[in-house]
């Protein structure tokens, strides 16, 4: 850990907090200054110089050249050449329109030499408002508006110097040892004094090696548009240096031409990325360490307690050794890890000060898309498992379970007709089975010890038919963002959709049942969809348990093909194939459920597949939810109309 960051940041965090309102405590409608939130930045993260180094504070030659040429060629209308004379009285000529040109371009070429900045640059706007986006700035004159916004923000509010190019390498080594708690922000491109255009670049990676870790370093560069070209461009650095590159950031210019607003924000992010990777690193370091711990103490058990861990109701119902000792294992580490990360006294020092800076108010726009998505995507880890991991491990069916239903494009008596003939029609295969029709998607909610699968491969209460809720997107103009909700009848699941991170409701009103069959075979399948063939092999990694559950279910399969087989749906008038699948199947009763039967290669399939897993808590809470639901009290109605009362 970086002791000596530790001790800055510990007294950054401490400078000035109880001087700076917290956001949510300021006035919701209050116009948001950026200068008065890069002050506080500044103040709480305890910097005490700012350098800018570009080399639009370079010596320029400015000859005039550019107005000169406008005039010459003519570009310039009377009207222009009037409102020059008003700024330069001295060249008597230019409102002469009949004098001869070589004397008006000497007049004022020899005027110009003796004009201050300001005076040269209210002409050179004349004559860019005649001439358009070609004008006559000087090079690099692009960088005036940020230059001068650069400086309303932080001249103010500690030590402020700007820099060369060459003015930074002739100061380098003295501002590096005066010990001040420094923030530099270099430009990217350095031609305009003879150095390349990464000399910026350059310079930070020299930087990162050897400044104080008191100094936080940004790239601040018209190269990168203020989005997400910003992160970009940093990865793209981040694996250029060799250092730390947690002490730098790129900032586009074009938060400071146009609006200052955006500017706080990269500013914060600059100012807190070293404590934020300490964070992080607080972190590796607090789980790696507990876990070597844990998996030594997993190592002294002794086999007589290991034994009985590993049987007795856990063999019963199913549970699989290794799942128990990572259990073990997980018990092993909860209090050790957070134990770890309250010692750590880096920890909190970095903690503190992102709490502090994150009390100045920032424009309420604060997140890119990228960064909301990254986000979503992180959050939706947290309530979902992927069901590619299911599927590849074979996991057990559990309450929580998220299953996609979609229609077949055929009936069974159209699949019969097309793929049947003379009792040998080509092979196919449940993702070769064609679909149609929007896709459904529902959640598993029977108890958890209803679904467990004894060691003879079959369930305790001898349950057929399972509960399933389906999963809808909410009225529009309703936005999910917590689980839950206040409705007793449905339950609310943020960042279900993968692409959008929108969330659905859980309607509990809206049930339907299925036949455990067809969710036990999106278990045994290689693919997640619900299944399976008579001869089909015994897939890896499923659990003892379920190994006699697919043996029976594969039995089924046979006995449900063959049944078939023997009323020869195909001969058969109008319809009757649907309902003879339907009966054999279980899916007479599940109108979201079809199913088909394929007798060239005796094998069933649902139109179901399993797509993931809501975790905890968040499926105890459903459980929880659907309980006081199918418990709640019932009142004979009022008397009175509820639109009358």
């Amino acid at each position: 850990m970086h002791e000596e960051s530790a001790a800055n940041d510990d007294a950054a965090a401490r400078g000035g907090l109880s001087r700076i309102p917290a956001q949510a405590d300021m006035d919701a409608g209050s116009t948001f200054d950026a200068k008065v939130a890069s002050h506080q930045l500044l103040e709480l993260a305890a910097v005490e110089r700012v350098i800018c180094v570009d080399d639009w504070y370079a010596e320029k030659d400015d000859d005039g050249e550019g107005v000169l040429a406008a005039l010459a060629e003519g570009a310039l209308l009377a009207a222009d050449r009037e409102k020059i004379a008003d700024i330069v009285p001295e060249v008597t000529l230019l409102r002469d329109t009949s004098a001869p040109l070589e004397l008006v371009l000497d007049e004022m070429r020899d005027a110009w030499l003796s004009l201050d900045f300001s005076k040269r640059k209210a002409i050179r706007q004349i004559a860019d408002d005649r001439l358009g986006s070609e004008g006559v700035g000087l090079p690099g004159e692009e960088d005036e508006p940020a230059a001068a916004c650069l400086r309303g923000l932080l001249a103010d509010a500690t030590e402020f110097l700007t820099l060369s190019l060459s003015d930074w390498r002739k100061q380098r080594t003295a501002l590096l040892a005066d010990g001040k708690s420094t923030l530099i922000l270099f430009d990217r491109d350095f031609s305009r004094e003879g150095a390349s255009q990464n000399a910026g670049e350059e310079q930070i990676a020299a930087l990162l090696r050897d400044a104080p870790d008191s100094w936080r370093i940004g790239l601040l560069t018209h190269t990168v548009s203020p989005d997400d070209a910003e992160v970009e461009a940093w990865k793209t650095l981040s694996q250029q240096f060799d250092a730390d590159s947690s002490r730098f950031l790129v900032i586009a210019k074009g938060r400071l031409s146009l609006t200052a607003d955006g500017f706080p924000r990269m500013l914060k992010l600059t100012l807190l990325a070293p404590a934020l990777e300490r964070l992080q690193g607080g972190l590796a370091e607090a789980v790696s360490g507990t876990w070597a711990e844990a998996i030594e103490k997993v190592g002294l058990i002794n086999p007589y307690t290991l034994e009985a861990a590993l049987n007795g109701d856990r063999l019963t119902d199913g549970t699989w050794g290794p799942e128990t000792l990572l259990r073990i294992a997980t018990a092993f580490t909860q209090d050790s890890v957070r134990a770890k990360l309250r010692a750590d006294r880096t920890v909190h020092v970095s903690s503190e000060l992102v709490t502090s800076l994150s009390r100045v108010k920032m424009p309420s726009t604060s997140n890119s898309d990228r960064v909301r998505q990254e986000l979503a995507d992180i959050e939706r880890l947290e309530y979902f498992e992927s069901g590619d991991h299911l599927t590849e491990l074979h996991f057990p069916l559990e309450v929580g379970d998220v299953f996609a239903f979609q229609k077949f494009a055929e009936k069974p008596h159209q699949f019969e007709k097309r793929h049947y003939v003379r009792g040998n029609a080509a092979g196919i295969g449940a993702s070769e089975l064609r679909r149609s029709g929007a896709v459904h998607h529902m959640i598993l909610l029977a108890q958890p010890c209803d679904l467990a699968v004894r060691a003879d491969g079959k369930r305790g209460n001898g349950l057929e038919f399972v509960r399933l809720a389906p999963l809808k997107s909410p009225a529009r103009g309703r936005v999910i963002t917590h689980p839950g909700g206040g409705v007793a009848t449905s339950f609310d699941l943020p960042f279900f959709f993968e692409e959008s991170g929108s969330g659905v409701e859980v309607k509990l009103s809206q049930q339907h049942y299925v036949p455990l069959t067809a969710l036990d075979m999106c278990v045994l399948s290689a693919s997640g969809d619900a299944f399976m063939v008579t001869e089909q092999e015994m897939p890896d990694h499923v659990l003892p348990n379920w190994q006699e559950r697919f043996k029976l279910l594969r039995t089924w399969v046979a006995k449900q093909v063959e049944a078939y087989r023997a009323m020869e749906p195909h001969g058969m008038p109008g319809k009757a194939a649907d309902q003879i699948t339907a009966a054999l199947t279980g899916t007479v009763a599940s109108p979201k459920l079809e199913a088909l039967i394929s007798l060239s290669q005796s094998a069933i399939t649902y139109g179901v597949k399993r797509v993931g897993r809501l975790r905890e808590p968040y499926r105890s809470a459903l459980l929880s939810r659907m309980a006081q639901r199918d418990s709640r009290d019932a009142f004979d109605p009022s008397l009175i109309d509820k639109t009358n009362a």
